[in-house]
């Protein structure tokens, strides 16, 4: 590992939002060998909590349930491209990156992808304007935070 870090994980909620994050990213991975990680939460979708009390019988429980899922896949596999994109727009600017999609709770995906991946630093947007999207508010930095031992380095959308 040549530079400080080998590792920084980059959550994104949406690139547009990500745009100063992934500048600082770059900037500190330079072109020492730093890999930059591009990370995105897809939400679990469950629609029979909600759905429960107004369907007819078990098979359109199921229907309801197996839609969910699609969206679900259909929303993975774009971000996934999404993600591999604006990673390999990174890479060609000579930065090591690569991208990776996850289904499940954001703090707790971003908490367990430092341990198992042995990451360095942390680089979160949040968002300047309130009530956006739930997916990485200030909430998720302050969960990150809490539990995490490397640097955390919060980023706020101007």
């Amino acid at each position: 590992m040549h530079g400080m870090y080998g590792k920084i994980l980059l959550p994104v909620d949406d690139l547009e939002s990500a745009g100063l994050a992934i500048a600082n990213a770059k900037e500190i991975a330079g072109s020492n060998g730093t890999e930059v990680i591009l990370f995105h939460v897809v939400s679990p979708e469950n629609p029979l909590v909600m759905h429960d009390e107004h369907i007819g019988g078990v098979q359109a429980a199921a229907d309801v349930y197996e839609a969910a899922q699609h969206d679900e896949a259909r929303n993975v596999s774009e971000q996934s491209e999404t993600m591999q994109a604006a990673a390999e727009e990174i890479a060609a600017t000579g930065v090591k990156a690569s991208s990776q999609v996850v289904v499940g709770n954001p703090s707790a995906e971003v908490i367990k992808a430092v341990g198992d991946q042995n990451v360095d630093l942390v680089i979160i947007s949040t968002h300047a304007r309130r009530g956006v999207s739930r997916a990485f508010l200030g909430s998720v930095a302050d969960e990150v935070m809490k539990e995490l031992e490397i640097p955390v380095m919060v980023v706020r959308r101007s």
